[in-house]
């Protein structure tokens, strides 16, 4: 198995990585459906994943993961932005908030 070369960062809204996670999210329970649009309807779920390659995290953070004096249950915030005025990548929201990091690549 080899490490894919062409891949790259989605930034998507907590509906999608909702989706992505639990396969629902809280808007599938409102009447009116979601708000921002249908989740991930804009990225391929075979070639993709949640969170990005350990390469495209900081190094800071990395040293907190894989050092010998961290913390079991640490965890890192490379991959969320705690807001964002950028569209969600996953189903195009133009709403403003939090998005989280999904790789996807290419076969």
């Amino acid at each position: 198995m080899r490490i894919l070369d062409q891949y790259s960062i989605l930034w998507v809204c907590v509906s999608c990585i909702m989706h992505e996670a639990n396969g629902e999210c809280g808007d599938c329970h409102n009447p009116d459906g979601h708000e921002g649009g249908e989740p991930l309807n804009r990225v391929d779920y075979r070639n993709s994943a949640m969170g990005m390659f350990s390469s495209e995290h900081d190094e800071e953070c990395l040293r907190y993961i894989l050092g010998a004096d961290a913390p079991g249950d640490y965890e890192c915030d490379c991959e969320t932005i705690p807001f964002s005025v950028r569209d969600c990548d996953g189903c195009g929201s133009e709403f403003h908030g939090e998005r989280h990091a999904m790789t996807e690549w290419s076969e």
